[in-house]
């Protein structure tokens, strides 16, 4: 996964330190040629013929593009990437690096169509969807943004972020008792990640729960070093448990 943070959007409560995880990567040189030996049926696919010196040339053009990708210089590596695809347009590592140079760039529209033509070209590949998913996230395009996560997670189960991504689609959802489920699944995978848990005292507090939103704080603030931004924010929270709880017991004894 890539971590960074998109600090310009507002996605609303703790939730933009959680989408730091939200990009997938995959193993470096593991696109490339999978695609058409293990998925592509032969009539799917005009392959490409090109001359050796041609092939030389998108080789060396790629191991350029990637050069500049990991330096972080993405507009150069979004030149060569395209020139890429000028010779191979189903170049599968090239259009998942471009994809992810558009989300980096926040261009989510234009990340949209290269996942989605990844997908035309294999139909359940998991980083692709997962993406896509961050992509319509962005253009809150949430309902797609749950279908297509739930793919993602059918196509390969075994990433806790995707779980955390679709408890975040659930959330601007309002569906909060799903997004708990998804927290819930993820910390089966990784159950000592405290952003997660965090996440999950969250859920429960937007949904007035919060006797167990309050323990979960506690416990993170027992165990988070003293000026972690983690730490920090677990305080904002829990001065807001402590808000809900007061106006509860104000309302209850009005009621009274």
């Amino acid at each position: 996964m890539v971590y960074f943070l998109l600090g310009t959007l507002s996605l609303g409560g703790l939730a933009a330190i959680y989408w730091k995880k939200h990009l997938e990567l995959g193993q470096k040189g593991s696109w490339g040629s999978f695609i058409r030996r293990e998925v592509l049926e032969p009539k799917q696919v005009e392959m490409l013929l090109l001359t050796p010196e041609q092939q030389k040339i998108l080789k060396d053009t790629f191991l350029s593009a990637e050069a500049f990708f990991e330096n972080g210089d993405l507009d150069e590596a979004e030149r060569l990437y395209v020139q890429v695809l000028s010779l191979d347009d189903n170049h599968l590592e090239a259009n998942m690096r471009l994809g992810l140079i558009y989300l980096k760039k926040q261009l989510a529209k234009k990340a949209e169509a290269i996942f989605r033509k990844v997908l035309s070209i294999s139909q359940k590949h998991p980083l692709a969807l997962s993406n896509l998913g961050f992509a319509l996230y962005l253009q809150r395009n949430f309902d797609e943004s749950k279908r297509v996560y739930r793919l993602a997670i059918e196509a390969d189960p075994s990433r806790a972020g995707r779980y955390i991504s679709l408890a975040h689609v659930y959330r601007e959802l309002g569906e909060y008792q799903d997004a708990i489920s998804m927290v819930q699944k993820a910390l089966s995978l990784e159950p000592q990640d405290n952003e997660y848990r965090l996440l999950l005292a969250e859920t429960y507090c937007d949904l007035d729960d919060l006797t167990p939103a309050r323990t979960i704080v506690q416990n993170i603030l027992k165990h988070e070093p003293p000026k972690s931004g983690l730490r920090r924010m677990a305080r904002v929270l829990l001065k807001r448990i402590d808000n809900k709880t007061d106006q509860q017991a104000v309302s209850a004894s009005l009621n009274f």
